[in-house]
């Protein structure tokens, strides 16, 4: 190992890099200095990230005195099993910088999978400091570093664009979000303490505020926490594709399990005290609660049914969310009354027949997290599809495209996927799905091009990543609700479409080609159906979104806006 210098004093970087010594830890004792090339005094006092690791488990941690933190690790019964501890050190670096690395680190080894991590995810939070950007480059060298020791396998590029990094319960919180953290967990706590107090809580926010993250997030703190050992405590997510995402990133993960990501049908485990039935959820974290389902235009009547009087319930009176609230002690419900995108979504209405109070004061997330434009780029796509007419404006630092060739917007995909492989082409439900009977048939065809819808229902989007065919299909809305892409080509079907005579944007029925969907739904609620659902397919991109579309009288309206 290089011997690094110690005489400077903590500064902004001028280039000097983070070092990373590895030495024996056995339990007992601590370290071995000897085996590290650092000023012994710096192994006292002097802020350094470190990761302890053996065969399959790994735990990140800072301290401002390595000899005494590892002292405490050594004397540690849970910290016995490792066997080498990995020092990094910078002689520039202060607690600001050290804090972020660890959290970095942390977030990028869970989803790198080599280790489980035995890590909480408490305090797991968003930073800024002074010189944040040069640290933020001399990151990407300590992580090229810490490949090259065998202590992580993939590039930060490869992990940042995988579903299992994004909805990682390590992720950082912004202030908003740990602020309902905090609120939810003491609720929690006070309703457990008194079953009297327990209320359903309410989170809403628009697509990209984090609810997914946060609920993800709260399991974790949730199952981590000794004071709720034994609870039942699990996260519901209604849309089947993102839950078999959510399983795979709790996968892994110390404390969780997949069995911890459930679909509505779970809740039907009856658990019973002297013959008399009891809740047996303690904590459930609904996920996209908008996505639950009421008995409307569902493709399985029979096991809607089925569950429903498996409850107690009369089928013909009732909704998901009335499974939710007579099995669960706590539900805590993250919710958009915008994404309710067909007839059996749950919406405000619903939400305030059965909650009342819970939903008429819900906790509110309102800053935007993924999309790169940030909350005005939401409010510019909903005053355009509810016909407010904005004045026309750009986003800096956002690739906002829109495309008067079919042949150019696809061109524009293909080369866009060779560099993000989270880039997907998606749609409205504008043409008939032929090949879920045929998969030799092509479903969409547009100036020559012909695309599939997408073949698997599971995971579509991240199985895109290791399948270039189903990366170059065409995902539906409910394929890809709740999911994040790096850049979103979005086809704008011709069930969207420009009505000159009144100047306003409009639907046509006849080129909407989800039966569920509009089964039953006047032409007011269908008209809204899929405005909400092009709101959600161009809010997925986090750093663009590419817009081609179909009806030439739309297109020529809408290029006012886009240009």
């Amino acid at each position: 190992m290089k011997v690094i210098p110690t005489d400077h004093a903590p500064q902004a970087p001028q280039g000097s890099k983070f070092y990373v010594d590895k030495c024996d830890f056995r339990a007992g004792r601590s370290i071995n200095v000897a085996q590290i090339d650092l000023d012994e005094g710096r192994l006292y006092d002097w802020p350094m990230v470190y990761i302890l690791t053996n065969e399959h488990e790994a735990y990140v941690g800072q301290t401002t005195s390595v000899i005494r933190r590892m002292s405490q690790h050594g004397a540690n019964p849970q910290k016995a099993a490792f066997t080498t501890a990995n020092i990094i050190y910078n002689a520039e670096a202060n607690m600001s910088v050290i804090t972020d690395y660890e959290s970095r680190l942390i977030q990028l080894m869970s989803a790198d999978g080599k280790y489980q991590l035995t890590n909480r995810n408490e305090g797991i939070a968003d930073s800024n400091y002074y010189s944040k950007a040069e640290y933020d480059a001399m990151f990407e060298d300590l992580w090229s570093e810490l490949r090259l020791m065998d202590l992580a396998n993939k590039t930060i590029a490869e992990l940042e664009e995988s579903e299992v990094f994004k909805y990682s319960p390590y992720k950082n919180l912004n202030p908003e979000q740990r602020d309902a953290a905090w609120k939810i967990m003491a609720a929690i706590k006070d309703a457990l303490a008194d079953p009297s107090k327990a209320r359903p809580i309410v989170v809403k926010g628009m697509p990209g505020t984090g609810k997914t993250i946060l609920a993800i997030y709260l399991l974790k703190l949730l199952k981590d926490d000794p004071e709720l050992a034994g609870r039942n405590i699990r996260i519901l997510e209604p849309v089947p594709p993102l839950q078999a995402t959510l399983q795979s990133a709790v996968k892994g993960v110390m404390n969780l399990t997949e069995n911890d990501v459930m679909g509505p049908a779970d809740l039907v485990k009856p658990q019973f005290t002297n013959g008399v039935a009891q809740k047996p959820f303690d904590i459930v974290l609904v996920d996209e609660a908008h996505r639950l389902k009421q008995r409307k235009n569902i493709v399985a009547y029979k096991a809607f049914d089925d569950t429903s009087r498996r409850l107690g319930f009369d089928p013909r009176q009732v909704t998901q969310l009335d499974w939710v609230l007579k099995q669960t002690k706590i539900p805590i419900l993250f919710f958009d009354d915008l994404q309710v995108v067909g007839p059996s979504g749950i919406n405000a209405s619903v939400m305030t027949d059965r909650l009342g109070e819970a939903f008429a004061h819900p906790l509110v997330l309102e800053e935007q997290m993924r999309v790169k434009s940030g909350r005005a780029y939401l409010d510019y796509l909903s005053d355009i599809l509810w016909n407010r007419r904005p004045q026309r404006r750009t986003f800096e630092g956002y690739e906002l495209a829109f495309h008067e060739d079919f042949a150019d917007f696809h061109q524009s995909f293909e080369n866009r996927l060779r560099t993000n492989d989270l880039t997907r082409m998606i749609a409205g439900f504008a043409w008939p799905w032929a090949s879920k009977r045929d998969k030799s048939v092509m479903d969409i065809q547009i100036g020559g091009i012909q695309i599939q819808w997408n073949t698997t229902q599971s995971n579509w989007v991240g199985k895109g990543m290791d399948d270039p065919r189903v990366a170059r299909e065409m995902g539906v809305i409910h394929t890809i609700q709740g999911y994040d892409l790096s850049y979103a080509y979005v086809v704008i079907g011709p069930d969207l479409t420009y009505d000159a005579v009144r100047d306003r944007i409009t639907v046509d029925r006849n080129s909407y080609y989800d039966t569920n969907g509009k089964n039953t739904a006047t032409d007011e609620e269908l008209e809204e159906y899929i405005r909400h659902i092009y709101y959600v397919l161009l809010t997925r991109g986090i750093y663009g979104t590419h817009v081609y579309v179909c009806d030439p009288a739309l297109r020529a309206h809408l290029r006012q806006f886009f240009g």
